[in-house]
């Protein structure tokens, strides 16, 4: 584990420091879990974002040409 030294305007830490408080958690456990959570995010969006690229409008188009053309099954419909 490391150590990185975090500035913060005070109203942000205040705010943070009530919110660690209110989830009964200490203010490093409360930064470091909205950290992980937000560089989660970041890493899945990094991975959609790839995958797009490589992605085939062709193929896409060719997969959804076999779908068959008839009316929804019951409660399928759309509202």
């Amino acid at each position: 584990m490391s150590n990185y030294p975090l500035r913060l305007p005070d109203h942000v830490l205040a705010d943070a420091k009530a919110f660690a408080a209110r989830n009964g958690t200490s203010l490093n456990q409360f930064l470091s879990s909205l950290i992980a959570e937000r560089v989660g995010e970041l890493k899945a969006l990094a991975h959609v974002e790839a995958r797009i690229a490589r992605a085939e409008a062709g193929a896409a188009s060719a997969v959804l040409a076999k779908v068959p053309d008839r009316a929804p099954l019951p409660g399928d419909e759309l509202a």
